[in-house]
């Protein structure tokens, strides 16, 4: 990575603090282990705190802690100049709160809210009820930290009322820093998807998330079979096949490993590929923010068809819908035009290059670092 001719002669020392962290599979663990990747590869000195699965060899230091105590003590020993924060209502942030002030300065790295987030039927009621304490309480958190990072400074009124909260106070303290795709997605793989895996030669629609009713799979499959599409075929990939995979095979019927195919415990090298083969990436999500999936799949130039949740709408590389209506009419749009296909490829693929690379992600936070430690970049 190419750094600027003013670079830091000396680094400082940075902590980032993730409630998980690779080789955890989910979104914020790959956030966070890119953000101190690269503030490694810019010559800070960065130690990360986290819990849960533990990784090995990393190019820093990475402290595993189970208990409040321990945390806190680490906090005030470390004596970093910049602490980071990833993720609201978690032990990371919420017993870092109990301590300020700190000499640090304190980041919240947002992946966005979720106690606005309104699911239907009565159990998203009840989990929105569940969620007013939080609601209550959240002005007060938004005055804590120093300053805050967001993936977009779109004001969604679900996923983002940390953003809504800065504009209504006219909060200047934030950076919009986006997510990035996998690297190695940014090159075409050389394996191919559907003939290692026996799929039919037929058009092919990619979902990659975990197995869980929030995700959308059952909508996905539901409406795939009411389509009797001539010639396609939907492969969902994800992390480990659980009950609600099962639900989702008894769901596929005779579709099942004809048109419909669950794969889990793929390898990053195997995604890679599925991408590559895929015709078009949907997704039914019910709730995201700046979703890696979907970064992944414009990364390798596949168009995406996701339901229009958190700030998806201002993606480049694909279409949203709002309903089944809308979904199947747009999927036959996207499977008839090639053209299309290829256009919206084209565009999600630029914009990654320009906008959602992990190396201008890091050269982002890199300046942050600069910019709160008073040193002019």
């Amino acid at each position: 990575m190419e750094k600027p001719a003013n670079h830091l002669a000396q680094p400082y020392k940075i902590l980032i603090v993730a409630f998980g962290f690779y080789p955890e599979t989910h979104g914020v663990a790959e956030v966070a282990y890119r953000h101190a990747l690269g503030l490694h590869q810019w010559g800070h000195q960065v130690t990360v705190i986290t819990r849960g699965k533990k990784g090995e060899n990393f190019p820093f230091e990475v402290v595993y802690v189970e208990q409040k105590a321990d945390y806190q003590l680490l906090l005030k020993l470390l004596g970093a100049g910049v602490i980071f924060v990833h993720g609201w209502n978690n032990w990371a942030s919420d017993w870092v709160i109990e301590l300020f002030p700190l000499p640090a300065k304190v980041v919240l790295v947002s992946h966005g809210t979720n106690f606005n987030v309104r699911l239907g039927g009565i159990r998203g009621l009840v989990w929105w009820l569940r969620q007013r304490s939080q609601a209550w309480h959240f002005d007060k958190k938004m005055r804590s930290f120093d300053h805050y990072v967001f993936l977009s400074d779109v004001p969604e009124s679900q996923r983002m009322s940390d953003v809504v909260w800065v504009k209504k106070n006219k909060i200047s303290s934030y950076s919009v820093i986006p997510n990035g795709a996998r690297p190695a997605f940014g090159t075409p793989s050389t394996r191919d998807f559907r003939l290692e895996n026996g799929l039919p030669m037929a058009q092919m629609l990619l979902c990659v998330s975990n197995y869980t009713s929030t995700k959308g799979q059952r909508e996905l499959v539901k409406w795939f079979r009411e389509m009797q599409l001539p010639d396609a075929v939907l492969v969902l990939i994800g992390s480990n096949f659980n009950e609600f995979s099962n639900r989702l095979k008894r769901l596929a019927g005779k579709e099942l490993n004809q048109t419909i195919f669950l794969f889990d415990q793929q390898t990053e090298a195997q995604i890679h590929a599925a991408y590559c083969t895929a015709d078009v990436f949907v997704t039914a999500t019910h709730t995201e923010v700046q979703p890696l999936m979907l970064l992944d799949a414009m990364a390798v130039g596949l168009p995406f068809l996701s339901r229009e949740v958190g700030v998806v709408s201002s993606l480049a590389g694909g279409m949203c819908f709002q309903d089944k209506t809308t979904f199947q009419s747009q999927l036959r749009l996207l499977l008839e035009d090639d053209a299309l296909r290829k256009r919206l490829g084209k565009e999600g693929k630029d914009v990654i290059k320009n906008t959602h690379h992990w190396d201008i992600i890091a050269l982002k936070y890199h300046q942050l670092v600069c910019s709160l430690l008073d040193n002019q970049v």
